[in-house]
């Protein structure tokens, strides 16, 4: 088999070599790496890109039919319980928790590469600004928290032309740290439809109300991995489901709880009364709803997005690739807490100065809405096999986030540089996956895998069971996807350009581009311990 495969590369190799030559593709592959397009520089980033990347009226990959319905909001780390009790039956995932943990406290003592303390403390504090975050409060308040309005000091709010406005928008985000920005039109179809309530516990804490979730509503009229007819668990362009949108959180457990009460039943009368049944009644998800109102509302019951709020600012934040290269261990998982963390600090920043400017704003990591299809409005990038978003400047090693806005801006257009006839062919991040949880299809379908797949939209599905559930092995998150990508390199040097070019217009040379990318050892796991070696450590995103 390995050698028949050996064979196959280098007819690929030979293949694509006496194409480009055949086809004097070099002279134009060098113009398309050294120059600049006017048509796709408008799009996405807010800065020049290369004429590879082209300007498109509509995403190379989503197309959707009428099954594609608002997601629930429910993602993996609240379906997982529910799941794993119903395959395996109960009790299951305390054991599961219990091996775990177990694990970890004789690999951090064995100091373990990847898993000693410091290893493991380098992730839990890169997760301290994220954590100091949650939908509508905190960083991520739906109202102005300290900036001055124009009123305030003195004038009139900020005006100017739409492309004017829209990059002071750009240039503000990445002053506050986003790697790529672009502008898409609201779609209330990307949005949750609830704010599921999570309520904060640690990793190693058991789980309360157990028996509760383990009877979650979606497993009813679900069997394995089908999705039931009522419940579409996932997000559009399904990208975050590790995350990755997703990882924001992955130290918390969504509730569900159940049951009616009424003030007769109460021990206490008057307003004491309803007072203390009020603080003992667990807290419920809320809705998200679009109303003609001024400004955004969080209540008790849901939270409310202004319908004149129509434009969105899609923000991909760039993480550590020579940490992502040492995962699945708690290591490698300080990229994506850095990455999470540096998301809620950008959009809550950018929130500030939009209000600041005299107009709304509403800040989100990965709550409220998807992040992915509103990053490939905007032209950030493609979606790929991995079933996340590709960027042709840092690959897949990106975390999203999003601000919602009332601030007249000029949109974007969405983005094509060969990214999806390219996975067709290459297959090396599902080859890569530890757990097999991402499709190996030659092609994208509308065929779901799962209750977290949201259906109605053509992608490649990927399991994100058996991705959590190899999470729960290993004793950390994975990234190995993300860091084998052909995409994911650590600079953007002229060779790694002169490929991506070459991808966007010549798709038989994509086989040589794999076979090129193994033989240079790139997506190679690396040693853990040798990070902590590094003089100083790499901070290097995308």
């Amino acid at each position: 088999m390995e050698e028949l495969r050996k064979h196959i590369r280098r007819r690929s190799l030979l293949k694509a070599g006496g194409f480009v030559a055949a086809s004097g593709a070099l002279g134009s592959i060098w113009a398309l790496v050294t120059g600049t397009g006017a048509g796709a520089s408008a799009s996405g980033t807010g800065l020049k890109r290369p004429r590879w990347i082209k300007a498109v009226s509509r995403p190379t990959l989503g197309e959707t039919n009428a099954d594609y319905k608002r997601f629930s909001g429910l993602d993996m780390f609240a379906l997982y319980r529910p799941l794993k009790t119903h395959r395996e039956g109960a009790g299951s995932v305390e054991a599961e928790q219990a091996s775990k943990n177990k694990r970890l406290t004789a690999w951090t003592n064995e100091k373990k590469p990847g898993f000693s303390l410091p290893d493991r403390q380098l992730s839990e504090g890169g997760f301290t600004v994220m954590h100091s975050a949650k939908p509508g409060a905190g960083l991520l308040s739906w109202s102005r928290i300290s900036v001055h309005t124009p009123e305030e000091l003195g004038t009139q709010r900020y005006t100017a032309s739409p492309e004017e406005m829209a990059n002071t928008v750009k240039t503000a985000a990445r002053f506050y740290g986003a790697g790529l920005v672009g502008v898409a039109r609201m779609n209330e179809a990307y949005f949750n439809l609830q704010v599921p309530h999570r309520e904060p516990q640690r990793k190693d804490q058991p789980q309360k109300d157990a028996q509760q979730r383990d009877q979650h509503p979606i497993l009813q009229n679900h069997d394995g991995g089908h999705r039931s007819a009522e419940h579409s668990m996932a997000q559009h362009s399904g990208g975050e489901h590790h995350d990755a949108e997703h990882r924001g959180s992955e130290h918390s457990t969504a509730q569900h709880s159940s049951g009616d009460h009424h003030d007769s039943e109460h021990p206490s009368g008057g307003e004491q009364g309803k007072d203390q049944q009020k603080a003992a009644q667990p807290p419920q998800d809320k809705d998200i709803v679009f109303e003609d109102v001024d400004v955004p509302e969080v209540t008790d019951a849901k939270f409310v997005i202004p319908r004149k709020m129509k434009w969105v600012v899609a923000i991909a934040i760039p993480m550590d690739i020579e940490l992502l290269s040492r995962t699945p261990t708690p290591l490698g998982d300080a990229a994506t807490a850095m990455g999470y963390s540096h998301s809620a600090f950008v959009v809550s920043s950018l929130a500030e100065f939009i209000r600041g400017l005299g107009y709304e704003a509403i800040p989100c990591v990965n709550d409220t809405a998807q992040s992915i299809p509103f990053a490939v409005d905007a032209g950030l990038g493609e979606l790929s096999r991995l079933n996340k978003l590709v960027t042709p400047e840092f690959g897949p090693a990106v975390r999203l986030c999003k601000v919602f806005t009332d601030m007249p801006m000029a949109y974007d257009r969405p983005i094509d540089f060969g990214l999806v006839e390219f996975c067709k062919g290459c297959k090396k991040c599902a080859e890569a996956c530890p757990s097999r949880a991402l499709s190996f299809d030659d092609e994208p379908s509308f065929k779901t895998r799962g209750p977290w797949n949201n259906p109605g939209h053509k992608a490649w599905f990927e399991d994100s069971y058996k991705c959590y559930e190899y999470w729960q092995k290993s004793g950390s998150s994975c990234g190995v996807c993300i860091a084998s990508c052909p995409y994911t390199k650590g600079d953007q040097a002229l060779i790694h350009e002169a490929v991506k070019a070459t991808a966007s217009i010549a798709p038989p040379a994509d086989g040589v581009f794999r076979v090129l990318d193994d033989a240079f050892g790139y997506g190679k796991q690396h040693n853990p311990e040798q990070w902590w070696t590094k003089d100083p450590p790499s901070s290097r995103r995308g």
